[in-house]
């Protein structure tokens, strides 16, 4: 059995998709971020435990609240617009069976038209480690794990302290994923464990200037923050040159929504840098 734990921020026009995909036999809990839609509704009408957050916590923080109450020893964190496959659990349970050696866990996440979303990277290891083409034909070890769906054994989460909670939003999963590296455990993809995942529809609505802005502001604020906390230089002043740089030319092509996202990146390394 697994801990199954998603978190939910105005996330109705999704979640109900990701609910129907687990199997019955696990525990399954929502913990919503002060949602504004009926994203509660849609949750605990389908079966989840729901725990309601006054304000939103942000992921990594709602995930640390989960996991309080997950009893099975290993927590599945799933996306709310990610599905699972047929089969995913059971392979995945044998895969824990088949690797002791490994904390973490992914599996094969697939876009929905098909193509292979797999995290080759990450800002806290040079370019030398990165994962380079093709995808992985069968299980493997891999540097860092993406969130979309992330497998943890409940006893290393709870070693490593969880999520870190400084972190808002964005690059929780490489802070984790060289956490765990780091405690000497291994985090390995597994390949016949499938789910689909609808990038990027997590949250409700279309992305405008406002949210353009906010994604920004969040993903640099958090990638400051990651790479100081392991170590990595930001070289922020250049940051802000070459942004400034990409600002002119966006609003001289009349682009709205790159000119806001620049625009945060630049108050973000000016606010953290």
């Amino acid at each position: 059995m697994f801990s199954i734990v998603l978190v939910t921020y105005n996330s109705s026009e999704v979640v109900a998709d990701a609910l129907r995909s687990i199997p019955p036999g696990h525990q399954v809990i929502v913990v919503d971020n002060a949602s504004t839609d009926n994203s509660v509704e849609v949750c605990r009408s389908l079966g989840a435990t729901v725990l309601e957050m006054r304000s939103n916590l942000g992921f990594g923080t709602a995930c640390n609240r989960g996991a309080d109450v997950a009893t099975a020893e290993s927590i599945l964190f799933l996306n709310p617009d990610a599905r699972l496959q047929a089969g995913a659990l059971s392979a995945m349970q044998q895969a824990m069976l088949q690797y002791p050696d490994s904390a973490a866990f992914n599996p094969r996440v697939l876009n929905e038209d098909g193509s292979q979303f797999l995290r080759r990277r990450t800002i806290l290891l040079p370019r030398p480690y990165w994962v380079r083409p093709p995808a992985p034909s069968g299980d493997e070890e891999i540097i860092t794990a993406t969130g979309a769906a992330l497998i943890v054994r409940t006893s290393v989460f709870k070693e490593i302290n969880g999520f870190d909670e400084n972190i808002f939003l964005y690059y929780e999963d490489d802070d984790i994923s060289t956490r765990i590296i780091k405690k000497g455990y291994k985090i390995r993809y597994i390949h016949n464990s499938i789910v689909i995942h609808k990038i990027g529809k997590s949250t409700s609505g279309h992305e405008n200037d406002r949210s353009a802005y906010f994604r920004e502001y969040e993903a640099t604020k958090s990638r400051l923050y990651v790479s100081r906390k392991h170590g990595i230089r930001s070289h922020t002043k250049w940051q802000i040159f070459k942004s400034a740089l990409k600002l002119k030319n966006a609003q001289m092509c009349g682009k709205t929504k790159l000119s806001s996202a620049l625009k945060a990146k630049i108050q973000a390394l000016h606010d953290f840098g």
